[in-house]
């Protein structure tokens, strides 16, 4: 779990504050701690603008879902565009804030046996310059349905077989620093199921350990768009395929992540499931930038990444674009001639592969263990490595060059910041020389619609600067920086005050913020020994970077 510097000092006299504990206390009108109401009344009294904190400790959903008629149709529904926050003490005076140590628990275990279908709904209609919010809470104990009737809910279609987590409908979704663990489903999704234009953000959360039956274990996205930042997948296991999913003409942004460890097909040794990693399906674009894919498993191909389009003239766009990111480790384990890494699994697919590292990964029989595509599919990779081979900017093999993984790239582990990476290794190793400068990739960059900005294509995995001509998500050339802890929390390098980021500085010192999406919004020299970065949004997180350290803070 990343731990967040910053002090969520608020002062929001704009919304309505609610306060919130597993059991109301006092008056139980939710307007101070001491006045607790529960998170079902809170939900049921706030409105968009409206903030509800959450103190420490486990809350169980007691309120059907709109138009439910089942007891497993309880679940916390969130209609409104409000911000939940938790990570307050278990029982918080005024002047708390959030910490990490503080468990802030959704638990869909209603009674013993008896899990609901979705733990949160957000069913929230989409408004201009509105959102929901999650921050420091973690979700667990939900079970789908194996199979049921779906329920109407402002005219879509929530299905009680998706989502055992959390069940997402055409809402727009910010997830800060949470937990999204041991979920079960009888059929699909046992994690977060998003549909119909839903907009679903992941910043420094972790999705570890869920299990189904069906597809997209930790995340199906339908005809939506999803944005993964400093995030893990880790250990999500389905009958199908996909421990995220993506279909339907979705879009989805990987930003310095790790996704791994994950199983498709439960470890059956006889059917053949694909894409145990990402699974990219019927004209969604994919982009994975900075991030770290290893160790997922898989009965077919495309353990690490697999494409599927369906009807090439109903979804001709079926794509995915790899920059800077380390694909490795990754196996098919029964389908003979199998490729582990990437692979299209049908014509009308484009895999594009810049600036990353595509090796090491394992299968059965003669094809390219790493990546390949059907006939009718595109596969073009560019001052990378596949498998033992280096390729220039043009696509070309550069000779004299090998990649060993054996010896060049370790395995996936714990190197500092915020998500695991593997580290490339040796004094000689053409990884660590042979890939695109900061320069080559700003205008790599400028190339894509919309821009990637400078600010994130030019930075690795752990949010250090790229240096000289590296290869993949995370050389180790230097120390990573990743988040700077500071045990004194007086006087912390870097923290939050009201809508302001601060940071303790000297003279000279070189400021950049970025948002988590890449944009730099700020850049100055500091005259001082504080720094204040002023007017900004609260409920974001943001990069901060101090002479080349990068902290990442939240307000």
């Amino acid at each position: 779990m990343v731990i967040f510097l910053g002090l969520f000092c608020m002062n929001l006299t704009a919304q309505t504050n609610h306060y919130v504990k597993p059991a109301a206390s006092g008056l139980g009108n939710g307007s101070s701690w001491a006045d607790a109401t529960t998170l079902s009344s809170a939900l049921s009294a706030s409105v968009s603008g409206d903030i509800i904190h959450l103190a420490a400790g486990t809350y169980i959903p007691e309120v059907l879902i709109t138009t439910g008629s089942d007891d497993l149709d309880m679940t916390f529904e969130i209609k409104n565009n409000v911000t939940l926050i938790g990570g307050y003490p278990a029982n918080p005076v005024v002047q708390d804030q959030p910490a990490v140590e503080n468990k802030t628990i959704l638990s869909g275990k209603i009674a013993e046996g008896y899990n609901s279908y979705h733990v949160v709904a957000v069913t929230a209609p989409a408004e201009n310059g509105q959102k929901v919010s999650l921050s420091n809470i973690s979700i667990t104990g939900g079970k789908a349905s194996a199979t049921g009737a779906a329920l109407t809910i402002n005219t879509l279609s929530f299905l009680r077989v998706n989502g055992s987590a959390m069940i997402v409908g055409g809402s727009v979704l910010e997830l800060n620093n949470c937990r999204i663990f041991d979920n079960e489903s009888g059929n699909h999704t046992p994690g977060v199921y998003a549909f119909s234009n839903a907009n679903v953000t992941f910043n420094g959360c972790t999705v570890e350990n869920n299990v189904g039956t069906g597809n997209g274990a930790g995340l199906w996205a339908a005809s939506s768009t999803v944005y993964v930042n400093n995030s893990s997948f880790i250990g999500n296991k389905c009958g199908g395929v996909g421990a995220i999913q993506l279909i339907t003409n979705s879009k989805a942004f990987f930003y310095n992540s790790t996704i791994a460890n994950n199983v498709a097909g439960n470890g059956s040794t006889t059917s053949s499931r694909n894409g145990s990693g990402i699974y990219v399906r019927d004209g969604s674009d994919v982009q994975v930038i900075n991030c770290t894919i290893s160790g997922n498993e898989s009965n077919g191909n495309g353990a690490g990444i697999a494409l599927h389009t369906s009807n090439a003239t109903t979804y001709p766009g079926t794509k995915v674009t790899v920059i800077n990111s380390t694909i490795t480790g990754n196996k098919s384990k029964i389908l003979a001639s199998s490729t582990a890494g990437i692979y299209a699994l049908t014509a009308a697919c484009a895999v594009n592969i810049h600036n990353s590292v595509v090796s090491g990964n394992t299968a059965i029989g003669s094809l390219s263990w790493d990546a390949a595509v059907l006939a009718g599919s595109t596969l073009n990779k560019m001052n990378s490595i596949l498998s033992d081979k280096v390729y220039d900017a043009s696509g070309a093999e550069v000779s004299g060059q090998t990649f060993d993984f054996t010896t060049m790239l370790g395995a996936l582990a714990d190197n500092g910041g915020s998500t695991k990476t593997c580290q490339l290794l040796g004094a000689v190793n053409p990884a660590k020389t042979l890939g695109m400068s900061s320069a080559e990739l700003t205008t790599l960059g400028g190339t894509f619609t919309p821009v990637i900005p400078e600010s994130l294509i030019t930075y690795e995995q752990l949010v250090n600067l790229r240096r000289g001509r590296v290869i993949g998500a995370w050389s180790a050339d230097r120390t990573p920086t990743g988040v700077i802890q500071n045990k004194n929390l007086q006087k912390p390098l870097v923290y939050s005050r009201g809508n302001s980021i601060c940071i303790e500085t000297k003279a000279n010192d070189r400021i950049a913020v970025y948002a988590i999406t890449g944009q730099r919004i700020h850049l100055s020299n500091a005259t001082g020994s504080l720094t204040k970065i002023n007017n900004l949004e609260k409920g974001n997180l943001y990069i901060v970077n101090v002479n080349g350290q990068s902290i990442k803070v939240m307000i």
